[in-house]
């Protein structure tokens, strides 16, 4: 007998349909000591955060690239409780690019929101986020940081502001020195101390929208379809140079890199200590099982294991 029965998925008449939004994280800890003593503390904030702050309708993704056994159990139990729509579990490290490979090919919705896993989301974030996509005219992509830089990657942002009229520029020292001392010390620059970065920012005002100047590969939301038509990356180096080919792509077609004008995406670094200090966070929960009575881990196995039994009475061979 070729076949018993028919697949029930047959006469299921609707799928789930993907959120707007799409918020995904990349994760990396392949052991939990020295650097990494604190990631897996640090990646539960980050996902708490998320599942905290943001509003609306999404769906929240991990890729995790190759991370130690601790990390791929607590991120299965995420998932199987629902606490992630989605997760990728890598066998070897694919770096930053291949990941995003992968998750800007897999985009659905309207938006891609990415974030390294040491990222703590605000309350409010993703709505100033979009807001500034409503306001301003050819984005390419916001971040929820604004960041003192060089401006290797904003050039044609900065020469594409006097082609739209309805942006005024306010060029001046206003981003203020806590914020920039903030990400010196979560990238590890301390001593740096900002040097041979430029003395102003650019500030904008669009439609009564702020937004400043800024280019981070770190944390950023970019329209689905953009990111889609931006992979393959080459991918050489787990990180370095190559996380440079999306700010390239991003830049030759002259599209605005923008942030907000509030700290709501805030990089931690590899402790807690950034983020202790800030006053919305708080320690991470259970994630909430999502679904209804028959969604829950019991009575799914009940009514499948009566289903099953059902299935082989009546399509046993020989019947």
């Amino acid at each position: 007998m070729p076949r018993l029965g028919q697949n029930p998925a047959k006469f299921v008449e609707g799928i789930a349909q993907p959120a707007p939004v799409l918020v995904a994280v990349i994760s990396y800890l392949p052991f939990l000591s020295g650097y990494y003593h604190q990631g897996l503390e640090v990646l539960k904030v980050c996902l708490e955060s998320v599942r905290r702050h943001t509003q609306g309708d999404y769906d929240l993704m991990v890729f995790d690239n190759a991370s130690c056994r601790e990390v791929r159990e607590f991120l299965l139990a995420e998932h199987q409780s629902g606490g992630l729509q989605y997760l990728l579990l890598s066998e070897t490290n694919l770096g930053k690019v291949g990941a995003w490979n992968f998750i800007f090919g897999a985009a659905s919705g309207e938006y891609l929101a990415y974030a390294d896993s040491d990222v703590y989301f605000c309350p409010g974030w993703l709505e100033r986020h979009l807001q500034i996509f409503d306001a301003y005219p050819g984005v390419g992509s916001v971040t929820g940081q604004p960041r003192r830089q060089r401006r290797d990657f904003t050039q044609n942002t900065i020469r594409a502001l006097p082609a739209h009229p309805d942006i005024q520029v306010d060029l001046g020292d206003h981003i203020p020195r806590t914020w920039i001392e903030d990400h010196d010390r979560s990238l590890g620059k301390v001593e740096e101390g900002g040097a041979n970065l430029p003395a102003e920012d650019y500030r904008l005002t669009c439609r009564g929208v702020p937004a400043y100047v800024t280019a981070q590969h770190y944390q950023f939301v970019i329209r689905s379809e953009l990111a889609r038509s931006m992979v393959p990356f080459r991918t050489n180096r787990p990180m370095g140079a190559d996380v440079a080919q999306f700010d390239a792509a991003l830049d030759a077609r002259n599209l605005l890199r923008l942030a907000v004008a509030d700290r709501l995406a805030i990089h931690m670094g590899n402790t807690l200590e950034i983020a202790s200090q800030l006053p919305a966070v708080a320690a991470p929960r259970a994630p909430q099982p999502r679904g209804r009575f028959w969604d829950m881990a019991w009575v799914r196995r009940l009514l499948l294991g009566i289903h099953d039994r059902i299935f082989r009475l009546y399509y046993r061979p020989g019947r």
